[in-house]
Order: C-alpha cells, then sequence, then structure tokens
C-alpha cells in the first residue's frame, strides 16, 4: 500500500474510534435515571476577543425529557473561573427564558417541554480572568421522574467593536451538562 493511503486509513480508523468513544461517552452521562430534587452543572463563556470583532457566548437547553410530570426550575445560578457569585436567581427571582417557557410566574417544565437561557440574559461580559463560567440549576419534581436534561451551546459570532451589532455566526460548540446532585425520593 502507498503511504498516502495507509495515512488515509489510519486517519479513518482513528477518527471511527474517537467519534465511538464519544458515543460511549454521551450513552453514559444519560442513564436513565429518576428523582425528586437535583442540581446539573454547565459550562458556559460570555466575552470578545479577536480585536472585539467577535463574541463568544453560551445558551442553556433544558428539557423535561420524561412523558410525566412537571420539573420546577428553582434557582439558577452562574459562576465565574474563581467561584465568585455572578447571578443569582434567589436574589433577582427567576428570568424568563428566552422561549418564554419559564418564567418567575411559572418555573415548571411540563412533560417534553423545553426552555432555553441565554448567558447575556443573565450577566454581562467577562474579562480573561474570570472566565470560564459555571451555571448551576437546581430543580425539583412532585414524585420521581426522569432527571432534568441541559445542554450548553456556546456559539461564535461576529460583532462589530464600533456599534456592538451582532453579525454572522462563526461557530457552535454543545457540550453536555453534568448532574450534580440526584435526590431519589422524599424522605418524610
Amino acid at each position: 500500500m502507498l503511504l498516502k493511503t495507509k495515512m488515509v486509513i489510519s486517519g479513518v480508523l482513528i477518527s471511527g474510534l474517537i467519534a465511538g468513544q464519544s458515543i460511549v461517552f454521551a450513552a453514559a452521562a444519560d442513564r436513565a435515571k429518576k428523582g425528586v430534587e437535583g442540581s446539573l452543572s454547565c459550562g458556559g463563556t460570555y466575552y470578545t476577543r479577536n480585536g472585539d470583532t467577535e463574541i463568544q457566548r453560551s445558551t442553556y437547553i433544558l428539557r423535561n425529557v420524561s412523558d410525566a410530570g412537571v420539573i420546577y426550575l428553582n434557582r439558577v445560578r452562574v459562576y465565574n473561573a474563581k467561584g465568585s457569585l455572578l447571578f443569582d436567581s434567589d436574589i433577582s427571582g427567576l428570568p424568563t427564558s428566552r422561549n418564554g417557557v419559564l418564567s418567575a410566574v411559572d418555573n415548571g417544565l411540563d412533560s417534553r417541554q423545553s426552555a432555553n437561557y441565554r448567558i447575556a440574559d443573565l450577566i454581562t461580559q467577562q474579562g480573561r480572568n474570570t472566565r470560564p463560567l459555571q451555571a448551576v440549576f437546581d430543580w425539583t419534581a412532585d414524585e420521581p421522574t426522569l432527571s432534568l436534561d441541559a445542554v450548553n451551546v456556546r456559539t461564535n459570532t461576529d460583532i462589530d467593536p464600533v456599534t456592538g451589532v451582532v453579525g454572522k455566526q462563526r461557530g457552535r460548540h454543545s457540550s453536555a451538562c453534568r448532574t450534580t446532585k440526584l435526590v431519589k425520593k422524599y424522605h418524610y
């Protein structure tokens, strides 16, 4: 075999192995665990770079993947890289989600509902020494239900450094959020 052919085949095999491992890790993150209370932690970012011509920011997609039962979003917190609290909905109130599904008046995600929060609606842009960010979502349910599902979607978008007008998207990346607390049943 030619060296180029061997290199191409090796690249395909390595890519397949990496993709296969990604599927294994994604499946391991969701083992259909049920609970009545929990917390999710997600990464995040919100800053300008490249001479202030690009803005990076996160959007959090929250999903109730259960067929039955409401999941209540009780608290949202955002921390900077140093662990300092930047936002706490216990202080400022639960913000209205971008699609209007969640708010201070209605904090319940019904079966199969989804809601999204933009980091820009929670905090101001961050400097180099205060990022990356961490968002924490605390939830409860009336009865054991599949735990709240969440993903962080980071986008890179053009921004005019003079006017602040946001332009076309340059890139997008998503990462799963991690369950950091899960209470399986209420203790009376």
